[in-house]
This record gives structure tokens, C-alpha cells and sequence, in this order.
């Protein structure tokens, strides 16, 4: 196995633990808040805001592992017609495509988290840098794929050339 794929496994086997444990997290307390609402009537806005902020990194995480496995969004429609040079140029687009959303979403999720930091979430009262700093996070490590996959494309194309 290549060092990209095995990078990318460690990294992988480190989240989805954490992935796991978030997902429980966010289901085990959405499920008490709907008890606690129907049941008594009561609710603790802690906990939804808890549940939500646990949601977010899931959703981030999960962005970043798509991507290491090449499962996330992408335009596949000639993938069985183009062959050879073509079907690498193809991937190629799409792999810059992906690393320019990943390069605005790493740096603009940068700022929004240092904006964070001066407010409080309403309920905890702990600064929204926790939340979002995932944004930039799982940014960069999709950046980290999309940059590996844009060398390997120009490798093929390379080696097709000759």
C-alpha cells in the first residue's frame, strides 16, 4: 500500500472512533430531549446545544473521511466513455475543483473560528470556537487529499504521455 493510503488509513482509524462516539452522543441526547419534552414537560438547553455542537463535528469529520475515501460528490457522468489521458484530465479538473472549495472552506472556516471566539454560546457559555474550529480542520485534511490525488493524476498523465 502506497504511504498516501496508509496515512490516510491512520488518520481514518484515529476519527472514526471519535466519529462514532459523537454520533452516539448526538442520538443518546436528541432522544432525552424528546423524553424530557413529551414526558415532562421540561427541557435542558444545554444538552440540545451539546447535541448540536457534537452534530457539527460529525458532519465535518465526515467530510474528511469521504474524501480519503474517494466516496464524496464528483461528476462521473463520463467516467465509462472517457478513456486513457482523458479520463485522468477529467479527474484531474475534478480533484483542483475539490481542492479550491477545500482551500476556501480551510481558510474561511479559519476566520469564522477566530470570529468565534469572542462569542458564547448561549446555553454553555463556552466560546464557539469549539464548534467550528472543525470547519478549518476538516478542510485541511481534505486539502491534504485532494493535493496527493492532484500528483497522482499528473503521474498518470505523465506516464501516458511517453
Amino acid at each position: 500500500m502506497p504511504w498516501p493510503e496508509r496515512l490516510f488509513a491512520r488518520i481514518e482509524q484515529g476519527l472514526l472512533p471519535l466519529l462514532a462516539l459523537l454520533l452516539a452522543f448526538t442520538t443518546v441526547g436528541v432522544f432525552i430531549q424528546v423524553l424530557m419534552r413529551f414526558l415532562f414537560s421540561k427541557s435542558f438547553l444545554w444538552g440540545e446545544e451539546l447535541s448540536l455542537f457534537a452534530f457539527i463535528w460529525c458532519v465535518f469529520l465526515g467530510t474528511a473521511i469521504i474524501s480519503m475515501r474517494r466516496t464524496h460528490f464528483a461528476f462521473d457522468a463520463l467516467d465509462g466513455v472517457l478513456h486513457g489521458r482523458a479520463l485522468y484530465l477529467q479527474q484531474l479538473i475534478i480533484n483542483i475543483c475539490m481542492l479550491i472549495v477545500a482551500w476556501v472552506m480551510t481558510v474561511e472556516g479559519w476566520y469564522f473560528s477566530v470570529v468565534s471566539l469572542q462569542r458564547l454560546s448561549p446555553a454553555l457559555g463556552i466560546t464557539l470556537f469549539i464548534p467550528t474550529i472543525i470547519i478549518p480542520v476538516a478542510g485541511a485534511l481534505m486539502m491534504l487529499v485532494n493535493v496527493i490525488d492532484i500528483a497522482r493524476c499528473c503521474r498518470r498523465l505523465w506516464t501516458e504521455m511517453q
